[in-house]
């Protein structure tokens, strides 16, 4: 088991290495719970601690790059933000702590083995619960599209865990692979033509990088938009459910707080609790989405 001092040598400065998938306002929110939780114990940016900052750009080769750099320069530990750079880290790195935050868990990725250099919170991703809340507010359900980026282990994952779910309720999935945000919209309009009730995006970085644009065509033919990430209705989903992003990476930042103070967590790895319902009141005009006033009685509403 790999620990850090929090004297670091004498030195007074630990160095941290983070790296996150892409630009994203809803993964800066867990980023943020991250150095939140950090500050609150006495490791600052700028103060006690140097912060390497990295952002892959969605590029997932740049992933491995930017590990093998912070690995090359020596730094304490290594904080990852997404599936695909957890994945990555879990496979490259092995003398170095490192700390995950919004992602499915190793074993969720098929990670067959899983260093003990590896801890932090991953979302157990709740498909009945999410079904539960659809298939309330739109009862009469019969077909579902999912755009997904098969290039992503989580997007992978994710459709397949929802299509399992829904169809086990005689409901038919019909899933439309991408490669690229730029496909997005192409994508989105060949599901819409196959006449679904609903679209669902579910854990997928490059979809939600397009958000916007899926659900401007989404309200175009009608068709409300959910999302298993709850921050997402702000960019156009009219209903979210999932975990609470900002208390997911200020958890994972309490793991590396005992980490950084040399000590060992009491559990390395462990899904997070707790559920987040967003209703986006206007993307559900947009999109023609009558929610029933119990159903929104339990969700926080936004107006985008």
């Amino acid at each position: 088991m790999i620990l850090v001092s929090a004297c670091n040598g004498g030195s007074g400065k630990i160095t941290v290495g983070y790296v996150q998938i892409n630009e994203d306002v809803v993964l800066n929110v867990a980023k943020e719970g991250v150095f939140e939780a950090l500050a609150d114990s006495g490791f600052i940016v700028g103060e006690t601690i140097k912060l390497i900052d990295n952002n892959a750009q969605g590029d997932l080769s740049m992933i491995i790059t930017i590990l093998q750099s912070l690995q090359s320069r020596g730094v304490d530990l290594i904080i990852t933000n997404s599936t695909p750079c957890m994945v990555a880290a879990a496979q490259l790195i092995s003398d170095i702590p490192v700390v995950f935050t919004v992602t499915f868990g190793p074993s969720q990725m098929g990670l067959k083995t899983v260093p003990d250099n590896i801890y932090g919170f991953y979302d157990p991703l709740d498909s009945k619960n999410f079904a539960d809340m659809l298939l309330e507010i739109l009862p009469r359900t019969k077909r579902i599209g999912i755009p997904y980026n098969n290039a992503e282990p989580n997007a992978s994952y994710s459709a397949e865990k929802f299509s399992k779910e829904f169809e086990s309720r005689g409901i038919e999935v019909v899933k439309s692979a991408l490669t690229s945000v730029n496909d997005i919209v192409m994508v989105g309009q060949n599901l819409l033509a196959q006449k679904i009730d609903a679209l669902i995006v579910t854990a997928d970085n490059t979809v939600y990088s397009g958000l916007n644009a899926l659900s401007k065509i989404a309200g175009e033919a009608n068709v409300p938009l959910f999302v298993s990430d709850p921050l997402q209705a702000e960019k156009g989903a009219a209903v979210g459910m999932g975990v609470n992003y900002r208390q997911w990476g200020y958890l994972s930042g309490l793991k590396a707080v005992e980490i950084l103070r040399g000590r060992t967590p009491a559990k390395r790895i462990e899904a997070i609790e707790g559920t987040d319902f967003v209703i986006n009141e206007k993307a559900c005009m947009d999109q023609m989405l009558f929610v029933p006033p119990a159903i929104k009685g339990k969700a926080r509403l936004i107006a985008d």
